[in-house]
């Protein structure tokens, strides 16, 4: 469109001049004769045209030019906006793909009841802790009653295929209670898994059933 403009200003210029030449041409000798103040009053009427006509495409251009910069700078910022967008989704993948590398460094714990029944120290309860996921350590079993009876033991760290059996006492009679398993994961990230003992019984006499509550977070 500019060069459009300039075409158009060269072309009406070169006729502006063709007709003050043939309007003028054979009184150009005048000019000599003219006092100083005449001779700019001439010169001043007859570019004066050329000159507006000069401005009026020169502010046509600058239209132009602005216009340019604006959808430029409208591009920009939409290029800008899918950037953000894309780095957001970028964010979203990586986090979604630590979440489930950290998943996968989970142990998948199992627990089932060993053995239970009184000794001459009360009633006792022996927990199997099993382990058929990843490796974890910094293992520590908590056990809570319903009578407020809450106590914890430290275990060795489990591999996958381990297990481990660990005892509470002094638990009231068949009473149902809370296993909590802390620990820590191959790398350095901290969790538990919950388990829920419940009494029942049936035609073989008492026991326990098992159930997990937590789900890995």
């Amino acid at each position: 469109m500019g060069r459009a403009l300039a075409a158009i200003g060269i072309v009406l210029t070169v006729c502006y001049a063709l007709f003050a030449w043939w309007l003028v041409g054979d009184r150009i000798q005048t000019l000599r004769s003219m006092d100083l103040n005449e001779v700019g009053d001439f010169l001043a009427g007859a570019f004066g045209p050329v000159a507006i006509l000069w401005l009026v495409l020169g502010f046509f251009q600058q239209g132009i030019e602005l216009r340019q910069g604006t959808d430029a700078l409208r591009l920009q910022a939409k290029e800008l906006s899918n950037s953000v967008e894309q780095q957001i989704e970028l964010v979203a993948t990586q986090r979604a793909s630590l979440v489930n590398y950290e998943r996968s460094l989970e142990p998948l714990l199992q627990m089932n009841i060993a053995d239970a029944g009184m000794d001459d120290g009360g009633f006792y309860v022996s927990l199997n802790i099993s382990n058929t996921g990843e490796y974890c350590d910094s293992v520590e079993i908590e056990l809570s009653a319903s009578n407020n009876y809450q106590r914890v033991l430290d275990i060795a760290p489990l591999f996958r295929g381990d297990y481990n059996v660990v005892r509470f006492g002094e638990l009231h009679e068949w009473e149902g209670f809370k296993v909590v398993v802390k620990y820590k994961t191959s790398s350095g990230r901290s969790n538990s898994q919950t388990f829920t003992a419940q009494h029942y019984q049936n035609r073989e006499g008492d026991s326990y059933t098992v159930r997990k509550q937590s789900l890995l977070t």
